[in-house]
Protein backbone atom coordinates (compact mmCIF):
# COMPACT_ATOMS: atom_id res chain seq x y z
CA UNK A 1 0.00 0.00 0.00
CA UNK A 2 1.37 3.41 -0.97
CA UNK A 3 2.22 6.05 1.63
CA UNK A 4 -0.02 9.09 1.18
CA UNK A 5 1.87 12.08 -0.18
CA UNK A 6 1.28 15.54 1.24
CA UNK A 7 -0.21 16.85 -1.98
CA UNK A 8 -3.02 14.26 -1.95
CA UNK A 9 -6.02 15.45 0.11
CA UNK A 10 -7.42 13.51 3.05
CA UNK A 11 -11.02 14.73 2.96
CA UNK A 12 -13.52 13.26 0.53
CA UNK A 13 -14.66 16.60 -0.91
CA UNK A 14 -11.12 17.93 -1.32
CA UNK A 15 -10.04 14.72 -3.02
CA UNK A 16 -12.84 14.93 -5.59
CA UNK A 17 -11.91 18.53 -6.36
CA UNK A 18 -8.23 17.56 -6.63
CA UNK A 19 -9.02 14.80 -9.14
CA UNK A 20 -11.11 17.18 -11.26
CA UNK A 21 -8.12 19.53 -11.54
CA UNK A 22 -5.68 16.63 -12.09
CA UNK A 23 -7.72 15.19 -14.96
CA UNK A 24 -8.39 18.60 -16.47
CA UNK A 25 -4.83 19.97 -16.38
CA UNK A 26 -2.64 16.88 -16.82
CA UNK A 27 -3.14 16.68 -20.63
CA UNK A 28 -1.51 20.11 -21.04
CA UNK A 29 1.85 18.84 -19.68
CA UNK A 30 1.56 15.18 -20.71
CA UNK A 31 3.80 15.49 -23.75
CA UNK A 32 6.63 17.07 -21.77
CA UNK A 33 6.70 14.21 -19.26
CA UNK A 34 6.06 11.28 -21.59
CA UNK A 35 2.52 10.55 -20.37
CA UNK A 36 0.68 8.75 -23.17
CA UNK A 37 -2.95 8.71 -24.22
CA UNK A 38 -3.71 5.42 -22.47
CA UNK A 39 -2.59 6.86 -19.13
CA UNK A 40 -4.64 10.01 -19.70
CA UNK A 41 -7.69 7.85 -20.43
CA UNK A 42 -7.13 6.06 -17.09
CA UNK A 43 -6.85 9.43 -15.32
CA UNK A 44 -10.15 10.58 -16.88
CA UNK A 45 -11.87 7.32 -15.92
CA UNK A 46 -10.55 7.56 -12.35
CA UNK A 47 -11.85 11.14 -12.12
CA UNK A 48 -15.31 10.14 -13.37
CA UNK A 49 -15.40 7.35 -10.78
CA UNK A 50 -14.24 9.70 -8.01
CA UNK A 51 -16.83 12.39 -8.82
CA UNK A 52 -19.78 10.00 -8.99
CA UNK A 53 -18.98 7.85 -5.98
CA UNK A 54 -17.92 10.77 -3.77
CA UNK A 55 -21.32 12.40 -4.39
CA UNK A 56 -23.02 9.02 -3.89
CA UNK A 57 -21.28 8.38 -0.60
CA UNK A 58 -21.95 11.89 0.70
CA UNK A 59 -25.66 11.46 -0.08
CA UNK A 60 -25.72 7.96 1.39
CA UNK A 61 -24.11 9.21 4.60
CA UNK A 62 -26.67 12.01 4.93
CA UNK A 63 -29.56 9.61 4.34
CA UNK A 64 -28.06 7.10 6.74
CA UNK A 65 -28.07 9.74 9.48
CA UNK A 66 -31.74 10.48 8.77
CA UNK A 67 -32.53 6.76 8.89
CA UNK A 68 -30.75 6.43 12.23
CA UNK A 69 -32.76 9.33 13.71
CA UNK A 70 -36.01 7.84 12.36
CA UNK A 71 -35.26 4.36 13.68
CA UNK A 72 -34.11 5.50 17.12
CA UNK A 73 -37.09 7.86 17.55
CA UNK A 74 -39.85 5.51 16.46
CA UNK A 75 -38.24 2.44 18.01
CA UNK A 76 -37.29 4.24 21.21
CA UNK A 77 -38.88 4.48 24.66
CA UNK A 78 -40.20 8.09 24.59
CA UNK A 79 -43.82 8.29 23.38
CA UNK A 80 -43.70 12.09 23.63
CA UNK A 81 -40.87 12.41 21.11
CA UNK A 82 -41.79 14.53 18.09
CA UNK A 83 -42.44 12.36 15.02
CA UNK A 84 -39.36 12.21 12.82
CA UNK A 85 -39.29 13.12 9.17
CA UNK A 86 -40.09 10.15 6.94
CA UNK A 87 -37.16 8.36 5.36
CA UNK A 88 -36.94 8.75 1.60
CA UNK A 89 -34.01 6.61 0.53
CA UNK A 90 -32.93 7.62 -2.96
CA UNK A 91 -30.02 6.78 -5.21
CA UNK A 92 -28.41 9.31 -7.57
CA UNK A 93 -30.48 9.87 -10.70
CA UNK A 94 -27.51 9.46 -13.05
CA UNK A 95 -26.00 6.11 -13.98
CA UNK A 96 -22.60 5.24 -12.49
CA UNK A 97 -19.52 5.54 -14.70
CA UNK A 98 -17.63 2.42 -15.87
CA UNK A 99 -15.83 0.56 -13.11
CA UNK A 100 -12.12 1.20 -12.64
CA UNK A 101 -9.65 -1.23 -11.02
CA UNK A 102 -8.59 -0.75 -7.39
CA UNK A 103 -5.68 1.61 -6.78
CA UNK A 104 -6.79 5.08 -7.90
CA UNK A 105 -4.47 6.72 -5.36
CA UNK A 106 -1.54 4.48 -6.29
CA UNK A 107 -1.98 5.35 -9.97
CA UNK A 108 -1.80 9.05 -9.07
CA UNK A 109 1.49 8.52 -7.22
CA UNK A 110 3.09 6.64 -10.11
CA UNK A 111 2.31 9.46 -12.53
CA UNK A 112 3.39 12.09 -10.00
CA UNK A 113 6.70 10.28 -9.46
CA UNK A 114 7.27 10.22 -13.22
CA UNK A 115 6.72 13.97 -13.39
CA UNK A 116 8.67 14.88 -10.24
CA UNK A 117 11.61 12.70 -11.25
CA UNK A 118 11.97 14.21 -14.72
CA UNK A 119 15.20 16.13 -15.30
CA UNK A 120 13.17 18.99 -16.81
CA UNK A 121 10.58 19.13 -14.01
CA UNK A 122 9.30 22.64 -13.33
CA UNK A 123 7.54 23.61 -10.11
CA UNK A 124 4.98 25.55 -12.16
CA UNK A 125 3.92 22.28 -13.80
CA UNK A 126 3.53 20.66 -10.39
CA UNK A 127 1.44 23.56 -9.17
CA UNK A 128 -0.76 23.32 -12.26
CA UNK A 129 -1.71 19.69 -11.67
CA UNK A 130 -1.67 19.83 -7.87
CA UNK A 131 1.44 17.88 -6.90
CA UNK A 132 3.27 20.85 -5.41
CA UNK A 133 2.03 21.44 -1.87
CA UNK A 134 1.92 25.23 -2.21
CA UNK A 135 2.50 27.66 -5.07
CA UNK A 136 6.24 27.98 -5.62
CA UNK A 137 7.19 26.15 -2.43
CA UNK A 138 7.31 22.76 -0.80
CA UNK A 139 5.57 21.77 2.41
CA UNK A 140 7.51 22.56 5.58
CA UNK A 141 8.67 19.63 7.63
CA UNK A 142 5.98 18.57 10.06
CA UNK A 143 6.40 17.65 13.75
CA UNK A 144 7.69 14.10 13.92
CA UNK A 145 9.05 14.13 10.36
CA UNK A 146 12.57 12.78 9.96
CA UNK A 147 14.88 15.66 9.10
CA UNK A 148 17.09 13.43 6.96
CA UNK A 149 16.85 9.97 5.37
CA UNK A 150 18.07 6.93 7.29
CA UNK A 151 19.62 4.92 4.47
CA UNK A 152 21.45 1.60 4.40
CA UNK A 153 23.93 0.73 1.67
CA UNK A 154 25.02 -2.56 0.07
CA UNK A 155 27.98 -2.98 -2.28
CA UNK A 156 27.03 -4.32 -5.72
CA UNK A 157 29.16 -5.38 -8.69
CA UNK A 158 30.58 -2.87 -11.18
CA UNK A 159 31.06 -0.16 -8.53
CA UNK A 160 27.34 0.14 -7.86
CA UNK A 161 25.72 0.87 -4.49
CA UNK A 162 22.23 -0.27 -3.50
CA UNK A 163 20.43 2.15 -1.17
CA UNK A 164 17.44 1.26 0.98
CA UNK A 165 15.41 3.98 2.67
CA UNK A 166 11.89 5.22 3.48
CA UNK A 167 10.47 8.24 1.67
CA UNK A 168 8.15 9.25 4.55
CA UNK A 169 5.84 11.09 2.16
CA UNK A 170 8.62 12.82 0.21
CA UNK A 171 9.20 12.68 -3.55
CA UNK A 172 12.67 11.18 -3.50
CA UNK A 173 16.12 11.07 -1.95
CA UNK A 174 19.25 12.73 -3.33
CA UNK A 175 22.62 11.13 -2.58
CA UNK A 176 26.15 12.53 -2.50
CA UNK A 177 29.48 10.75 -2.13
CA UNK A 178 33.04 11.72 -1.39
CA UNK A 179 36.40 10.04 -1.53
CA UNK A 180 38.55 10.15 1.59
CA UNK A 181 39.29 13.79 2.34
CA UNK A 182 37.57 15.01 -0.83
CA UNK A 183 34.57 17.26 -1.56
CA UNK A 184 30.98 16.03 -1.75
CA UNK A 185 29.91 15.05 -5.27
CA UNK A 186 26.49 14.10 -6.72
CA UNK A 187 25.79 10.36 -6.70
CA UNK A 188 22.20 10.25 -7.94
CA UNK A 189 18.53 10.69 -7.08
CA UNK A 190 16.21 7.79 -6.27
CA UNK A 191 12.41 7.95 -6.23
CA UNK A 192 11.84 4.50 -4.75
CA UNK A 193 13.52 1.99 -2.46
CA UNK A 194 15.59 -0.03 -2.92
CA UNK A 195 17.47 1.67 -5.74
CA UNK A 196 21.02 1.83 -6.98
CA UNK A 197 23.59 4.20 -8.43
CA UNK A 198 27.20 3.89 -9.58
CA UNK A 199 30.26 5.66 -8.20
CA UNK A 200 33.41 5.60 -10.32
CA UNK A 201 36.60 4.71 -8.43
CA UNK A 202 39.54 7.10 -8.36
CA UNK A 203 41.74 4.39 -9.85
CA UNK A 204 40.04 2.41 -12.60
CA UNK A 205 39.16 -1.11 -11.54
CA UNK A 206 40.30 -0.69 -7.92
CA UNK A 207 37.93 -1.08 -4.97
CA UNK A 208 37.90 1.65 -2.36
CA UNK A 209 36.07 3.08 0.62
CA UNK A 210 33.81 6.11 0.18
CA UNK A 211 31.36 8.09 2.29
CA UNK A 212 27.71 8.69 1.42
CA UNK A 213 25.04 11.08 2.67
CA UNK A 214 21.46 11.83 1.60
CA UNK A 215 18.68 14.42 1.78
CA UNK A 216 14.93 14.29 1.11
CA UNK A 217 13.37 15.88 -1.98
CA UNK A 218 9.89 17.28 -2.53
CA UNK A 219 9.64 17.91 -6.21
CA UNK A 220 13.19 19.02 -7.06
CA UNK A 221 13.57 20.97 -3.80
CA UNK A 222 15.76 19.66 -0.97
CA UNK A 223 14.03 19.55 2.43
CA UNK A 224 15.47 18.93 5.85
CA UNK A 225 19.22 18.46 6.17
CA UNK A 226 21.76 16.01 4.81
CA UNK A 227 22.17 12.84 6.83
CA UNK A 228 25.35 12.03 8.70
CA UNK A 229 27.98 10.48 6.49
CA UNK A 230 28.04 6.68 6.28
CA UNK A 231 30.90 4.52 5.06
CA UNK A 232 30.43 2.28 2.03
CA UNK A 233 32.61 0.32 -0.36
CA UNK A 234 32.69 0.27 -4.15
CA UNK A 235 34.14 -2.72 -5.93
CA UNK A 236 34.50 -4.24 -9.41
Amino acid sequence: MATRRRFYPNSRAARAAWHANWAGKLPSIAGKYGINGAVLAEVAADDAWMQYWTAFRNEADAQSQALTRYYNTVGGDDPNEAPPAPVLWQLPATSPPPEVPPGVEDRVYKIADQILGDMDYAAADGELVGIETAPGTQAPMQPGDPVSPDSTFVTLADFAIQATFRLKGNSGVRFQYRYKGGPWLPAGTLLGSPGSFTVAPQVAGVAEQIELRAIFLRGNVEVGVYSAAKTAFIAP
